[in-house]
């Protein structure tokens, strides 16, 4: 996968490490990251056959982690489609048992009231997942290197194409952190792209990745 930036060089993205562009220049700070949020054209993304996608579609940007409340719920779809994947026979016949003996239960405290009432059964194991409300250990989520580690490996759970797009990472991940996010990426497969504000002399934190470096001239530099 390519990203096309208007007037430099294309800057490739693939799943064997992380991806960082990085820039001391705030109107390029500015274009990469509104460009891969998909509010300007000033982005473009390529497929390995030079087809051209929707940004939306190849990039997963979640932006600063930072500034969020964990997880999204976007990905809720995909995680009880897998969860419903993975149920055993064993585990389905006893999630069916106990809910028909919810509706059984309800259908019996409606006789007490005199109107024509009943239930109408339904076991969409999606819709029961939502209503027992699945969702991330709220401490974990307070954790900006663990958030992150949850979104990659939910696209590996689930089969998610696209690449996961972050930005302002180091500010809240030490250097030990920025390698074990890089063998994350690596072993899950995940391509994964950094954008960050700082001056070239950071390269040195991050070991082990392909850094894209956009100077206060605008000058390219693949380090």
């Amino acid at each position: 996968m390519k990203i096309s930036y208007a007037g430099h060089q294309e800057i490739e993205l693939n799943s064997k490490y992380l991806t960082v562009i990085a820039t001391n220049n705030p109107t390029v700070y500015h274009d990469l990251v509104v460009g891969l949020g998909s509010f300007s054209d000033k982005i473009k993304v390529f497929d390995d056959n030079f087809e051209s996608v929707e940004v939306k579609d190849a990039i997963d940007w979640q932006g600063d982690v930072g500034l969020s409340d964990g997880v999204s719920d976007k990905y809720n779809s995909g995680i009880f489609k897998q969860l419903e994947a993975v149920l055993t026979d064993d585990q389905r016949k006893s999630i069916t048992d106990i809910n028909n003996q919810l509706y059984t239960v309800v259908q019996q405290c409606l006789f007490m009231i005199d109107l024509p009432l009943e239930v109408t059964y339904d076991w969409d194991l999606k819709r029961l997942f939502k209503y027992c409300k699945i969702h991330f250990n709220a401490d974990t989520m307070l954790n900006p290197y663990a958030i992150i580690e949850s979104i990659i490996k939910i696209h590996l759970e689930c089969g998610l194409k696209s690449a996961v797009g972050l930005t302002n990472v180091a500010h809240y991940l030490n250097q030990q952190q920025l390698i074990d996010l890089s063998k994350l990426t690596s072993s899950a497969g995940i391509s994964t792209l950094l954008v960050e504000f700082t001056d070239m002399k950071s390269q040195e934190l991050y070991t082990n990745c392909d850094f894209y470096y956009i100077d206060e001239d605008f000058v390219d530099w693949h380090l």
